[in-house]
């Protein structure tokens, strides 16, 4: 009998084993889904248990609820396989490392985040192995090292966060080339080096871009250009040279363009008007010149400008500012810039900071500064601009930094500035500004510096500024000031920096001048001040910079105190009429580095030791009581001083036996006259007689020979 079987009953059961396998196979795939969820648990526990948190987050990570993987903290599934899809670590306090993550199970995960904890060691390579990986966030960590290639794997990457760390290395254009998906790529703050590479131009779907504060060298590539969608670009601070690529100027939806503390070189460009869009434009501490294009001023929504410390010449646009209703800031500051400032430069009422000082602008001010209430910060110093600041500005109470030195204005100081009461820097100094200093500047309570030196003002110190308890700085130098330094000034208890010099202040320096507990530069200078220094000054223990008394009309002794001012560097009493020794004390004055007492009417001998062992004799000539080194007359040699001692011993050698020998011829001539008294007195005590004689007046004087005996005896 053949054991062959029927063809068609073989094929009969063929299909029947089919249909066999597949409903096995059915049956199969919950086990197969139960089996990955359970694997992935696996694996986060296994991780978890080598993190350290700061308070445990993570309770629900347990053996014992691995059913309820998806109800995890920080953890997502896919409804569909009920497997892990994104992990979300952020800002849990975590201190680690990614090396005992096994990322293997976790084939649908779609984001992974751990960003602002202390993770630390390098990127893994099994990360590459999360090939549905959309969302990447490793931010704000302590990672290190070089991008491993296999990142390139990561094809559906479309936002990437890696800054805030310590990575390094260059970036490989095969990691670049494979992420065309990405929309945000931000790996600022870190440690790159090398070029940009220009396969950066193949991620055309980009919209935020941000390189900043790396390493990066070499020229911006061209092909930056093909990010059409780019709304963010930001290279700022790396080491990046050359000229601005022409195609930059094609990212017509820029937004932001940040290039600032580099060493890009060049011109702007007419082309730059292009950027109808763009908000933000710093080119800060670069290397570019040339004259700032007209077309800059088409760019209506901007609002923020930083174009500080390049070498821009010529002048703004006149119509800069115009057509730019939100412009807050602008900076043109520490370039080249000459002519007027644009009269219209805050015409939408937005402006809120503007500096262009170290510049070489001339002309008045804009009149739109007055009804600019909005302005917090102005910074014009170190030009030449001219007319009448006495109306300048209104009443901004916004106001918080105005500094207007170094140029040419005149006019008074208004007393509306004492309205603007958040105002913590006025600085006026280096103009021809004249009247007297308003009283009203002591109602701003905010006030830390008021610098008002090199100007024309009269009249006295207001007692008012007294009332600027948070004052830490005053300067008034070089002005025509008179009167007497108000007393309300010691009230100033803050205050570190005091510059009177070059007035005509008179009387005394008040001795509650000791009580300044923080100053560290004190300047009475040029003055006609009187009277002894203060013995109180030498308790400003802060005292460090400068100690100036000089050309004054200063008498007496200088105060051994000041020798307590051991953190001093310069002390200057010339020029005044101190007397008396140069004390021994200010020696030990350990930081003193420069002095000088000339022209005084000082005496005696130079102390010895510190700043005074190699001083130069210029800061003692005029002085001709002085003697000692430096250049100084000699002093008295120590024989004369021996010689002087032994004659005074010779001296008392012969005068006190003299007067000792008068003494004992005195007493025998009195013992002498006793005896003879008794002799005379008939029987009476001669004692009692004599006594009568010297303390009795009304005695009456002896007659004949008696009388004769008493007044020859």
């Amino acid at each position: 009998m053949s054991s062959l079987q029927n063809p068609t009953t073989m094929a009969a059961s063929q299909k029947l084993y089919a249909a066999l396998f597949h409903v096995l196979l059915l049956s199969l795939f919950p086990l197969k889904a139960k089996s990955s969820a359970r694997t992935q648990a696996e694996a986060l526990i296994q991780w978890r248990d080598t993190l350290s948190f700061s308070p445990p987050p993570l309770t629900s990570w347990s053996r014992s609820n691995l059913h309820n993987l998806c109800r995890w903290t920080a953890v997502s599934c896919n409804p569909t396989s009920r497997t892990v899809s994104r992990i979300n670590l952020s800002s849990l306090n975590i201190t680690g490392t990614l090396a005992r993550f096994n990322f293997t199970p976790f084939t649908d995960l779609t984001g992974f985040d751990i960003q602002n904890n202390s993770v630390s060691g390098t990127i893994p390579s099994a990360i590459g192995s999360l090939s549905k990986l959309t969302y990447l966030a490793l931010a704000g960590n302590k990672l290190s090292g070089e991008l491993p290639l296999s990142l390139s794997n990561l094809s559906k990457l479309t936002d990437m966060g890696l800054s805030e760390n310590s990575l390094s290395g260059k970036i490989s254009p095969t990691l670049i080339a494979n992420w065309t998906e990405l929309t945000s790529l931000q790996v600022q703050n870190n440690l790159f080096s090398g070029n940009i590479p220009p396969e950066i131009g193949k991620l055309t779907r980009l919209q935020y871009l941000s390189l900043f504060n790396n390493n990066f060298s070499g020229s911006i590539p061209p092909e930056i250009g093909n990010l059409k969608e780019l709304s963010k670009l930001d290279l700022s601070r790396n080491q990046l040279s050359g000229p601005l690529p022409p195609t930059l100027w094609d990212l017509t939806k820029l937004q932001i363009l940040n290039l600032f503390l580099n060493n890009i070189n060049g011109k702007i460009p007419p082309q730059v008007g292009n950027l109808k869009m763009l908000k933000t434009l710093d080119l800060n501490t670069n290397q570019l010149h040339g004259e700032l294009p007209q077309t800059i001023s088409n760019i209506t929504s901007l609002t923020a400008i930083n174009l500080f410390s390049n070498n821009f010449s010529g002048s703004i646009p006149s119509d800069f500012g115009k057509y730019m209703p939100s412009l807050k800031f602008a900076s043109f500051s520490n370039n080249s810039f000459s002519g007027e400032l644009p009269p219209e430069l805050c015409r939408g009422l937005s402006l809120q900071q503007f500096a262009v000082h170290r510049n070489n602008f001339t002309g008045s001010l804009p009149t739109c500064f007055r009804n600019c209430s909005g302005l917090t910060r102005v910074r014009l110093e170190k030009n030449r601009f001219t007319g009448n600041i006495s109306d300048a500005f209104g009443v901004l109470p916004n106001l918080v930094y105005v500094a207007l030195s170094d140029n040419q204005f005149i006019g008074e100081i208004s007393p509306d500035w004492g309205e603007c009461k958040n105002l913590t820097n006025l600085m006026m100094d280096g103009n021809r500004i004249s009247g007297e200093i308003p009283p009203e500047l002591g109602k701003l309570p905010e006030l830390r510096l008021l610098s008002l030196g090199s100007n024309d003002l009269t009249g006295r110190i207001p007692a008012a500024l007294g009332n600027l308890s948070m004052l830490f700085m005053l300067n008034l130098s070089n002005n025509h000031l008179i009167g007497e330094v108000p007393r309300s000034l010691t009230s100033l208890k803050g205050l570190q920096y005091l510059d009177l010099s070059n007035n005509k202040l008179t009387g005394n320096i008040s001795k509650e001048l000791g009580s300044y507990e923080k100053l560290s530069s004190l300047d009475l200078s040029h003055n006609n001040l009187s009277g002894d220094i203060p013995f109180e000054l030498g308790n400003l223990n802060s005292l460090q910079y400068l100690l100036d008394l000089s050309s004054n009309s200063l008498s007496g002794a200088i105060p051994q105190n000041l020798g307590k001012l051991s953190q001093l560097e310069i002390l200057n009493v010339s020029h005044n009429h101190l007397s008396g020794r140069i004390p021994a004390s200010l020696s030990s004055m350990v930081s003193l580095s420069s002095l000088d007492f000339s022209y005084n009417e000082l005496t005696g001998p130079l102390p010895t030791g510190g700043v005074f062992q190699n001083a130069s004799a210029r800061y003692f000539v005029g002085n001709p009581g002085l003697c000692g080194k430096a250049g100084l007359s000699q002093c008295p040699t120590t024989e004369s001083s021996k010689s002087s001692k032994v004659n005074k011993k010779v001296l008392i050698g012969v005068v006190v036996p003299v007067c000792v020998l008068l003494v004992i011829a005195t007493i025998f001539a009195v013992l002498l006259c006793f005896r003879k008294t008794k002799i005379v007195s008939n029987g009476e005590s001669s004692k009692s007689i004599f006594l009568k004689d010297v303390l009795d007046p009304r005695l009456e004087a002896p007659t004949g020979q008696a009388a004769a005996e008493v007044v020859f005896r």
